[in-house]
C-alpha cells in the first residue's frame, strides 16, 4: 500500500492539472498510470493464484538431538513472470531458518533442502509457509499462506547409563544374578492394600472379595524386579534455562533410566508432583515406553506439593515390590529421610541428584552424610556433564 500511494496521488494531481488545462499530456500520463496500477493488480493476482509449494516435512517422533531435513519445491504455473518472492516458514524450533527469496521465470520452478536438529523437547510444528510476493512493481505485495502445517514430537534424549539401576528386591538376589529378573518365577510373598500404581495383575482377587476392598500381591522374585521411578516436577527447584537446566538434566536421566529398564524386561512405574499429580502404573514393554515418553516430552516444573510429601504417599504402597529412583535437585533432608522409611530390609534405593548449583543456583552445594551414603545410592549430576557417566557414590565411596 506504501508504495501505491505516491502514484495514485500523482494521478490525481495529472487528473485534476488535464481537467483545468487541457493539456494532452497530463491525459496521457493519467491514463499510463492508471493502467499500469491495473496491469500491476492482475499480475499479481494471478501470480497469487498460480503459485504452488510443496513441502515435504519430518513426520511422527523424534529425540533430541536427533537430525532432520525438510525439502522445499515452489512452482510458478502461471504465463507471467515472479519478480520477486519471499518464503517465510512460522516453525519455532531454536536456530532453524528455512526461508528463502527468489525470483521465478513463467512456468518456472526452485527446490532446496533444509536441514536442522531437533534441539527442544516438545511438540512441534512445521509452518505455517508463509509467501511474500508481488508484480514488477511493487504496487500489489501479497501475502499468502502456501503450505499446511505439519506437527511432530521430540522426546528428551535417552543416554546409555553406565551404571545399573535398582533391579531387584527381597530373597530373589543371588537368582537374579545368575539370570534375567524375567527368567525367575514371580512366588507371592504376602499381601497389602492395592496402591493407585498398582497394575491390575497385582489385585488377590479372593482377599479382595473376603474385606470388601481392593488387595494387591508382593513378590519376592521376579516382579519384584519392578521399577518406581519419582520424578521433582516441584515449582521454584529447578535452576538454569534451556536446554542447560536442572529441569532438562532431570527429565533426560528420567527418560533414560525409564528406557533402559523396560529394555531388560523391568516393569517401570512413574510417579511426579507435578501440578496435576501425574503418575503411571507400573508396566512393561514398548505401550509403556512410549506412554512416559510422552509425558516426559512436554513436562514442566509447575508442582506445588513437596518431594517428601510425595515419596511418603507412593512409597508405602510400593514396599516390597522393587526398587525407586528419585530424580531431583532439591536439598533438603525431608525427602532423604522419607526414601528410607519406604525401604525395606536390605534394600538400597537410588538418588540421582542434579546438583543445582551447577546450573546458577544460591547456596551450597549439597554434601551427602555418611549415613545417607549408607542407605542409598546416589548419582551426582552436574551441569556439563556426559549423562550416563554421573558421579556415582554409595557405601563405599
Amino acid at each position: 500500500m506504501t508504495a501505491r500511494v505516491p502514484l495514485i496521488a500523482c494521478v490525481a494531481v495529472l487528473a485534476f492539472f488535464a481537467g483545468i488545462t487541457g493539456v494532452r499530456l497530463a491525459y496521457t500520463l493519467a491514463y499510463v498510470l492508471v493502467l499500469l496500477l491495473v496491469v500491476a493488480y492482475i499480475w499479481s493476482r494471478l501470480l497469487a493464484r498460480k503459485l504452488r509449494v510443496i513441502r515435504e516435512s519430518p513426520e511422527g517422533s523424534f529425540m533430541m538431538g536427533e537430525p532432520f531435513e525438510e525439502t522445499f519445491t515452489v512452482k510458478n504455473e502461471s504465463g507471467l513472470r515472479l519478480p520477486y518472492c519471499e518464503v517465510r516458514d512460522g516453525t519455532k524450533l531454536p536456530g532453524y531458518a528455512p526461508g528463502r527469496a527468489f525470483a521465478l521465470a513463467a512456468g518456472g520452478s526452485v527446490t532446496w533442502t533444509a536441514r536442522g536438529m531437533f534441539n527442544l523437547r516438545g511438540v512441534h510444528r512445521f509452518g505455517p509457509l508463509e509467501a511474500r510476493l508481488g508484480d514488477p512493481f511493487g504496487l500489489f505485495p501479497r501475502r499468502i499462506r502456501v503450505a499446511p502445517e505439519n506437527e511432530v514430537i521430540v522426546y528428551p534424549a535417552i543416554h546409555a547409563l553406565l551404571h545399573s539401576v535398582p533391579q531387584w528386591s527381597g530373597n530373589g538376589v543371588a537368582e537374579a544374578h545368575r539370570g534375567q529378573p524375567v527368567d525367575v518365577p514371580p512366588d507371592v510373598s504376602t499381601i497389602r492394600d492395592y496402591a493407585p500404581t498398582d497394575g491390575l495383575s497385582r489385585i488377590h482377587w479372593a482377599s479382595t472379595a473376603r474385606t470388601g476392598r481392593l488387595i494387591s500381591r508382593t513378590f519376592d522374585t521376579g516382579q519384584s524386579a519392578d521399577l518406581l521411578i519419582i520424578l521433582d516436577l516441584q515449582r521454584g527447584l529447578h535452576a538454569g534455562s534451556g536446554i542447560e537446566s536442572s529441569l532438562e538434566y532431570a527429565i533426560a536421566m528420567c527418560a533414560s533410566v525409564a528406557h533402559g529398564a523396560i529394555r531388560r524386561g523391568q516393569a517401570v512405574g512413574l510417579v511426579t508432583n507435578s501440578r496435576n499429580g501425574t503418575s503411571f502404573g507400573a508396566g512393561r514393554g514398548e505401550v509403556q515406553r512410549l506412554r512416559l515418553l510422552d509425558f516426559l516430552a512436554l513436562a514442566t516444573d509447575d508442582g506445588v506439593r513437596s518431594l517428601a510429601e510425595t515419596i511418603s504417599k507412593h512409597g508405602d504402597g510400593w514396599r516390597g515390590r522393587g526398587g525407586m529412583v528419585v530424580i531431583t535437585p532439591n536439598r533438603s533432608s525431608d525427602w532423604v529421610e522419607a526414601l528410607v522409611d519406604s525401604a525395606t530390609r536390605g534394600q538400597r534405593h537410588l538418588c540421582i541428584f542434579i546438583e543445582p548449583t551447577s546450573f546458577g543456583a544460591t547456596g551450597q552445594a549439597l554434601r551427602i552424610p555418611a549415613a545417607w551414603r549408607l542407605a542409598l545410592d546416589w548419582w551426582i549430576v552436574r551441569r556439563g556433564d556426559a549423562l550416563g557417566s554421573g558421579e556415582r557414590t554409595s557405601a563405599t565411596g
